[in-house]
């Protein structure tokens, strides 16, 4: 399954997943039934697209298109008028892993990018970034994960997405705690395989508590190489996290948190991405992440659902 709980909370998986799956039913018995009453704030929010649109995708992110793409913010400031707590770890450039990689998408006529993880699931389809790259006042277009990318490589091909799924209480109010979005994606030509059995894909840690040694992976504003950052994550308030590193700019929005990382295949335990308080941060050298806890295992499911 690849989802990681809480031991220490009495909480055994299997309980987790039955009972996240009944609550997953009933949201969307909720929102589908003609009552007129809204959908719970953490029931799924979803959105197809069509074939039609995802071949219209793959055509239009050429490699001048990536090379020439924006991060989706314009927030962060370029000069902090607070430095960074001393020992703040800088990150650094590498060429990235096959489980994280650039997510590409349109808003009207900008060209955009964020960043992405492969998640493990059953349907072995889905990735994981920040609700606020995929939805603000209405859904992207053209969205297209690249895994892996650097200096305009694509070593495992751009994968279109099928589904958005977001929490309707950030459709509803960009609520900062459901920060988060899963989405599907379908194989590039030339494979059939699902994302999953060709990248790999990290577990979802649901519960894991605050304070953890983290490894976070990101593609910010002015390269095309990702970076990464060994540092520490911690409560900032309920139900958000922060951690210290430089040089975290728009980009890596979406970013995953990483425990148990492992630099060869890129494999652990995603439990956050960048994204919550302020969609992120207003300075390089702090980010922040909604809580992982029971709204996200509920959008998981709700998202896996949707491709039965």
């Amino acid at each position: 399954m690849g989802i990681q709980g809480n031991p220490a909370r009495g909480l055994a998986v299997a309980a987790v997943f039955a009972l996240a799956a009944a609550m997953v039913a009933t949201a969307g018995a909720t929102a589908g039934a003609a009552t007129g009453t809204p959908p719970r704030p953490d029931s799924g929010a979803v959105h197809a697209v069509s074939p039609a649109a995802q071949r219209a995708t793959r055509a239009f992110w050429t490699s001048s298109r990536m090379a020439a793409a924006v991060p989706a913010q314009g927030d962060v400031q370029a000069v902090p008028s607070i430095g960074p707590p001393p020992g703040t770890p800088t990150a650094t450039h590498f060429d990235g892993v096959a489980t994280v990689g650039a997510l590409f998408f349109t808003t009207g006529t900008q060209q955009h990018f964020c960043t992405a993880s492969v998640v493990d699931s059953l349907t072995a389809n889905l990735i994981l970034t920040a609700a606020h790259c995929v939805y603000a006042s209405t859904y992207a277009s053209d969205i297209e994960f690249v895994p892996a990318y650097h200096d305009g490589q694509q070593p495992y091909g751009g994968w279109a997405v099928q589904t958005i799924v977001v929490a309707a209480g950030w459709q509803q109010s960009h609520d900062p705690n459901l920060d988060f979005a899963f989405l599907s994606v379908a194989p590039p030509p030339g494979t059939r395989l699902p994302i999953q059995l060709v990248t790999g894909g990290l577990r979802l840690g649901i519960d894991l508590g605050y304070d953890h040694q983290i490894e976070v992976i990101g593609y910010n504003d002015t390269d095309k190489r990702p970076i990464e950052c060994a540092t520490d994550g911690f409560k900032f308030e309920t139900n958000q996290m922060e951690f210290y590193c430089r040089d975290y700019w728009d980009g890596t929005s979406g970013g995953p948190w990483i425990v148990g990382y492992n630099g060869h295949d890129g494999t652990g335990t995603v439990l956050g991405v960048i994204g919550g308080y302020e969609q992120g941060g207003d300075y390089r050298w702090a980010s922040y992440s909604a809580y992982f806890g029971w709204p996200t295992l509920e959008l998981f499911l709700e998202a896996e659902r949707q491709q039965y």
